[in-house]
């Protein structure tokens, strides 16, 4: 049988409620629970921002990158159709110089 203490030691909590105001430091009147709650509370919205943020920063570097690739590959063909239009339009220059007589006949025959 556990004997009975009739003297037990007062409760923490009823002597915080039994003593007077400013007679009791901080750290004894904190509740470092309620603390690690909020602090884990707060590590937690943290965590969740940051891997907001990382995933966010992953899709908009993916984006950008085959933004940039799609204005390369555009910029690359107009280059491309650019000196195809200025061949056909030289070609035609020195058909029609041919033609009137002011260019001598080619010595490449048979070529296209």
């Amino acid at each position: 049988l556990r004997p009975v203490f009739r003297s037990r030691p007062m409760l923490r909590s009823l002597i915080l409620r039994q003593a007077k105001p400013g007679s009791i430091p901080w750290y004894k009147k904190f509740n470092w629970y309620s603390f690690a709650l909020y602090r884990y509370k707060v590590y937690d919205v943290i965590w969740r921002i940051s891997a907001t943020a990382t995933i966010g920063a992953c899709i908009y570097l993916s984006v950008v990158v085959v933004q940039t690739w799609n204005a390369s590959v555009h910029r690359t063909w107009q280059h491309y159709a650019r000196k195809e239009r200025e061949r056909a339009e030289l070609m035609d220059f020195i058909r029609q110089a041919r033609e009137k007589g002011t260019l001598p006949p080619s010595k490449v025959t048979g070529f296209e």
